[in-house]
């Protein structure tokens, strides 16, 4: 009888030993700490932002983008502008000429706001903002006065497609207006009325031919037209600089 009972306490001792210490342990999952996410670096999302697809804009430069260019036209003659693109929504310069018989140069502020941007998958692209621009007139007399006659302030919509972009300009002239005599161009008023007009660019992100056709409707209506060529240059754009031949 005591054999039997010793043979059954060996036997219960064998079924819990190592083995069934083993089966234990393996039924234990061991539980892992979950991983974080790397942290996004403070200015990544607006890197983002400003490497997104974006037209060729005929009125609006793209974030670190430096614009050089030369136009002719009338009543101006001619002009030369310095811009740079900011954000991709801000763009801001000078415009100048050099008339002979003017005693320095006339430099003026120009800007731009781009409102929205955006450039589909198949190229097509559409841009809504507005933009601000003297017309620098020649000189008004004998005794050579250089008067900027009028200041224009217009919206902007934009369609563009490859090399090429166009839109039409709609808003407010701040104009000269005479007084009495109208051959006496040192006696005016200031007028708001209404200009607008249509312009063109054709080429690629960093070279191309702009074309521009204005209208101020005043009492003597004022038409401006003028073709100049740009360059961009990459300062300190995100995105990819690439080659001159890029589209």
């Amino acid at each position: 009888m005591q054999a039997l009972l010793a043979l059954s306490l060996i036997s219960s001792t064998i079924r819990t030993g190592p083995g069934a210490v083993g089966e234990t342990h393996s039924e234990v999952a061991v539980a892992q700490a979950p991983r974080r996410a790397p942290a996004s670096s403070p200015g990544a999302g607006l890197h983002r932002y400003l490497q997104r697809p974006v037209p060729r804009s005929a009125r609006f430069l793209d974030h670190g983008v430096i614009s050089l260019a030369a136009a002719g036209g009338t009543p101006h003659i001619y002009r030369l502008d310095l811009r740079v693109g900011l954000f991709d929504h801000v763009s801001v310069g000078v415009t100048a000429n050099w008339l002979p018989g003017q005693r320095a140069p006339q430099v003026w502020p120009v800007g731009a706001i781009a409102i929205w941007r955006w450039r589909g998958v198949s190229g097509l692209g559409v841009e809504v903002g507005g933009h601000y621009r003297p017309v620098l007139f020649p000189s008004v007399d004998p005794e050579v006065h250089f008067v900027p006659q009028t200041q224009l302030g217009l919206a902007s919509v934009v369609l563009s497609s490859g090399l090429f972009s166009a839109g039409l300009d709609f808003g407010a002239a701040h104009t000269r207006i005479p007084v009495v005599d109208p051959n006496d161009g040192l006696s005016f008023r200031r007028r708001a009325v209404f200009g607008g007009g249509a312009f063109a660019r054709v080429g690629n992100r960093r070279a191309g031919l702009t074309a521009d056709a204005l209208a101020v409707l005043g009492p003597e209506p004022l038409l401006v037209f003028e073709l100049a060529v740009e360059l961009r240059f990459g300062a300190f754009e995100d995105r990819p600089r690439g080659g001159w031949r890029e589209l």
